[in-house]
């Protein structure tokens, strides 16, 4: 059990089913909203996520200082713990659908166990997948997000697969057995906290770090504007649902598939200059996205902005392992929160704007060409090639 395969197969597998668990409260709005189930209100329901934002931040800084102090597998049980425990208690809430009053409040503490639960689990497995690729730190983090995003993408069809709206609960008791069984086999596991692990006994944060956390929160407004309101973009430009919904699957295949594919060739090819470019890339298809009204050629350069979009987010945390090798968790949890910072900004902000697609789109292509220009910048004197 204690194989170096097995451990990685094991992480990896937990990667793919934190993801998935993340998802579960967006995939059940319906039910949620459902005036015969939950009944909540749509503000309600929007409301019920700030404390699942709040919570991935403060788990995700927190998590480095966890870790070194006890370990990434007793920090990682406890993530794990509280995803398990939130998602169970959700199931039980069909034996209290009577109680209307206490639905609320109770979710919204299960979101904030979600939250938690995720920041310290994402945080942790990051480096963990990196320490058993001594020499392919930046690709395994590559393939370990393509898998947490390959969970979270499991999101549209769980209500699917269900059928009727009231048969919600077969949704967390599915992904609790899951989850608990390969909790069960992690438990089995040695993990050594090891020097990779550990922080300096005292540190600063490098000024770089800080310019990677700068990218990544204008990185988070981008991935967070197609994340919320990418089907109300798409609709302002023309589109109906049906090819909304489309352009929306198409983009975050695009960057599935990145992460997979750079995960896959940076092993043996230089990809730095794609890596670095790929802002700049993403800017241009939004300035034709903004010009052009032809559905089909919308639908392809939403898949391609996806595409070149994959690599910035979990490429910034595999360079910048490489980069600080002795804050390799720190890196993990500081840009993690930095973009879920970026995300919870703009999806409070772009609420008053997602009408004004010009001025968006705009502002998001300032936000690509900032950030191309800070990937620039930290090239200079860097391990780029080593990361990529």
């Amino acid at each position: 059990m204690n194989s170096k395969t097995v451990k990685i197969i094991v992480v990896f597998l937990l990667a793919f089913l934190t993801g998935l668990n993340f998802v579960i409260f967006p995939a059940l709005g319906t039910a949620f909203t459902d005036s015969s189930l939950f009944g909540l209100s749509s503000s309600q329901f929007g409301n019920l996520f700030i404390p699942q934002v709040i919570c991935i931040i403060i788990s995700c800084l927190g998590a480095p200082f966890l870790v070194n102090k006890w370990g990434p597998k007793v920090i990682l049980t406890v993530g794990l713990l509280l995803m398990i425990v939130s998602t169970g208690i959700l199931w039980m809430l069909q034996y209290w659908m009577h109680e209307r009053s206490l639905l609320f409040p109770i979710l919204m503490v299960l979101v904030a166990f979600t939250g938690s639960g995720f920041g310290l689990s994402i945080t942790t497995l990051n480096p963990l997948a990196a320490s058993f690729f001594e020499d392919q730190k930046s690709s395994a983090i590559l393939i370990l997000q393509f898998l947490v995003g390959l969970g979270t993408s499991m999101s549209p069809l769980m209500m699917t697969l269900i059928g009727n709206v009231k048969n919600w609960m077969y949704v967390p008791g599915c992904v609790f057995i899951v989850i608990t069984l390969a909790f069960i086999l992690f438990l089995f596991l040695k993990l050594e906290k090891g020097a990779f692990f550990e922080l300096p006994g005292h540190f600063k944060i490098p000024s770089k770090l800080w310019i990677f956390f700068v990218a990544i929160i204008l990185y988070g407004f981008v991935e967070g504007t197609f994340g919320s309101f990418g089907g109300i973009i798409l609709k302002n430009q023309g589109l109906d649902n049906n090819k909304a919904s489309l352009g929306l699957s198409l983009f975050w295949g695009g960057i599935a598939l990145n992460r997979l594919l750079f995960g896959i060739f940076s092993k043996k090819n230089d990809l730095s200059y794609l890596f670095l470019a790929s802002p700049l890339l993403v800017a241009i298809l939004l300035f034709f996205l903004m010009r052009y009204a032809d559905v089909s050629l919308i639908l392809l350069m939403m898949f391609f902005i996806g595409f070149f979009m994959g690599s910035i987010f979990p490429g910034s945390i595999g360079w910048g392992t490489v980069e600080f090798p002795t804050l390799s968790v720190l890196v993990s949890g500081l840009l993690m929160a930095a973009n879920q910072i970026g995300t919870g900004i703009i999806t409070n902000v772009l609420g008053n704007f997602s009408n004004k697609t010009t001025a968006v789109f705009q502002c998001l292509i300032l936000c690509l060409i900032i950030i191309c220009l800070l990937l620039f910048y930290l090239k200079k004197n860097s391990k780029i090639k080593e990361a990529f």
